[in-house]
């Protein structure tokens, strides 16, 4: 009895491995053309070092989001341009703006996905790439 249970453990801990080795090899998307495009065509982030849309967004650009313009709205932030912030009217976070439309209706405020981004800028998606 005691070898089956030994027996049992390892096999089990053997396939969970396997199990949650398979479920982690998610596609990695390198989205730094896809960054730098939004850029070029306009594009700004206002957010708040503090603020979780912010940090989620910046999550999904993950190293690429060096090349996305940001601007720091909280005085406390580095590199804080607060006084920009309340001169294009930001009270959200994050907000994008595309080539400072004033438009309120135009902006993507919280946490727009990839595809708002693609789609208000015009710039192509980046296919996912197998680690």
């Amino acid at each position: 009895m005691k070898r089956f249970t030994i027996w049992f453990t390892i096999t089990f801990i053997l396939v969970l491995s396997i199990v949650v080795a398979g479920c982690s090899s998610s596609p990695k998307v390198n989205y730094d053309a896809f960054a730098k495009c939004i850029t070029e065509k306009g594009a700004t982030m206002y957010g708040a070092f503090w603020c979780p849309h912010c940090t989620r967004v910046k999550k999904n650009f993950g190293s690429s989001f060096k090349y996305v313009d940001y601007v720091e709205c909280d005085p406390r932030g580095d590199n804080s341009e607060p006084e920009r912030c309340r001169q294009v009217g930001i009270d959200k976070y994050a907000t994008f703006i595309i080539n400072g439309n004033p438009d309120k209706s135009t902006w993507l405020v919280g946490e727009p996905s990839m595809e708002s981004l693609s789609q208000a800028t015009g710039c192509p998606l980046p296919t996912a790439h197998a680690k």
